[in-house]
């Protein structure tokens, strides 16, 4: 493990990730209310000038206090209705700070085909910068800095499924582990597959989920592999130097287990692995 973490990182000329997200949940802010909505709009619109209003996603915490690793999803008891998450979108809608009262995050999405990822480094500044400013417009309505519970970070790939291949032929062929033994049982290959494992982080600082399954685009209906990489967790101390260190930790994690669980032929003939 050692050596595999002091090389270089795999990169990639034509990756396939068509999203990546930057979370931080925390505490439920019990001052956060309709009126701050408008207000938190108007301090961000010259970066983000659209609006939606999406369902509230449920805080789920990685626990470490049970012998086989589970998610937990933590309840809350409300004074009140629930307020939505809210979607704030650049022009283009490639980039989109969300935020509910326990959870910010920030989105970099393929939205065209022509559209390139901006890698990492990109993605990471714009994330803090949104923190940042989402920080200080709390600051501004005399809210408290949240307690923050939990980071995450994900990744999701789109790997397109070649004509006259079946998805479980396009699984075989592009990842290592997921394999489907014929000749010797009374099943026959099955219509499709699913694939989900989890992998600790070093140090307890969380887990690598990582997820594969069909599916299909919607602005064009191709069939694809939805291949989503996902880590979650909290270094020991949650200042800003700690919480950008476990942020490159975890992408370097997810960078070298997408290398890990797809061949590196396709590696280099897809996507253009630089070696």
């Amino acid at each position: 493990m050692a050596d595999s973490l002091s090389k270089p990182l795999p990169d990639y000329q034509r990756p396939p990730v068509i999203e990546v997200i930057y979370g931080i949940q925390f505490e439920a802010l019990k001052e956060w209310r309709t009126p701050l909505i408008g207000t938190l709009w108007q301090a961000i619109k010259a970066d983000y000038p659209k609006f939606k209003e999406m369902p509230v996603l449920a805080p789920v915490i990685e626990r470490f206090d049970q012998a086989i690793p589970t998610e937990m999803a933590a309840l809350e008891l409300l004074d009140g209705p629930p307020l939505p998450r809210l979607f704030f979108l650049d022009s283009p809608e490639n980039w989109v700070m969300q935020v509910q009262n326990d959870r910010f995050l920030h989105n970099w999405k393929r939205m065209k085909e022509d559209d390139v990822y901006p890698r990492f480094g990109r993605v990471s500044e714009r994330f803090f910068e949104a923190w940042e400013k989402f920080l200080a417009f709390l600051l501004s309505q005399e809210i408290a800095e949240p307690n923050i519970t939990q980071l995450e970070i994900t990744y999701i790939n789109h790997i397109p499924v070649e004509k006259n291949r079946s998805t479980v032929e396009e699984i075989q062929t592009d990842l290592v582990d997921v394999r489907w033994e014929d000749g010797h049982k009374f099943l026959p290959s099955p219509e499709t597959v699913t694939w989900t494992s989890s992998f600790l982080l070093p140090e307890n600082g969380g887990r690598l989920h990582i997820a594969l399954r069909p599916a299909q685009r919607r602005k064009d209906k191709v069939s694809v592999l939805l291949l989503e990489l996902t880590a979650r967790g909290i270094p020991n101390s949650t200042d800003m130097a700690s919480i950008q260190s476990w942020f490159a930790m975890s992408r370097e994690w997810i960078v070298r287990g997408f290398a890990d669980i797809t061949r590196q032929e396709v590696q280099r003939e897809r996507w253009g692995r630089r070696e």
